[in-house]
């Protein structure tokens, strides 16, 4: 048998280091999209919130017009629950037990008493600002770390008195999140 009849069997240690190195670069250029997902969740749950809010006080509005509740402070009762309306919109009434308190009888969303102490319970940790609700994923406390989702009640201040404005809004802000 002479060497040009013999068959070459596997790698050699040239072909297996190439292929090592290959893997080896793919990996390092994929493991920060993996590990990146945390916060891509997390900015997709503010989203859904975000949709969710504005969904509901719309809802909310548009059977404070069926029932002339659409101006000034009112209440609402629905299924057996109170909502507090500014603007024929859900008020949040410088009160974060309050506002979540109500939430429950607009939309759907599970919240529990830690939301507004930022519990280890809760998903979510909330903070009134006058006229404004910021909802903040668990581990954020501050709307300054630019990961939260505000509702604003339909009420702006002008000369020194709270006055209806057109609706309440609703932004998410997922830069930092």
């Amino acid at each position: 048998m002479t060497m040009a009849n013999k068959k070459n069997e596997g790698f050699t240690l040239a072909e297996l280091v190439i292929v090592i190195v290959i893997l080896g670069i793919l990996a390092a250029t994929a493991l920060p999209k993996f590990i990146n997902l945390g916060s891509e969740a997390r900015a997709a749950n503010l989203i859904a919130l975000n949709g969710a809010l504005k969904e509901g006080a719309t809802m909310v509005y548009a059977k404070t017009v069926i029932e002339g509740l659409d101006s000034g402070n009112q209440t609402l009762t629905v299924n057996g629950g109170n909502i507090i309306l500014r603007g024929g919109y859900p008020r949040v009434a410088s009160s974060c037990v309050n506002f979540t308190s109500g939430l429950k009888y607009w939309m759907t969303v599970e919240l529990d008493d830690s939301i507004c102490s930022g519990g280890s319970d809760s998903e979510w940790y909330g903070v009134v600002d006058q006229n404004k609700f910021h909802f903040m994923p668990s581990g954020y406390t501050s709307t300054d770390e630019n990961c939260y989702v505000t509702y604003t009640t339909a009420s702006e201040f002008i000369n020194g008195v709270w006055e209806d404005a057109d609706s309440a809004t609703v932004s998410a802000t997922t830069d930092g999140c």
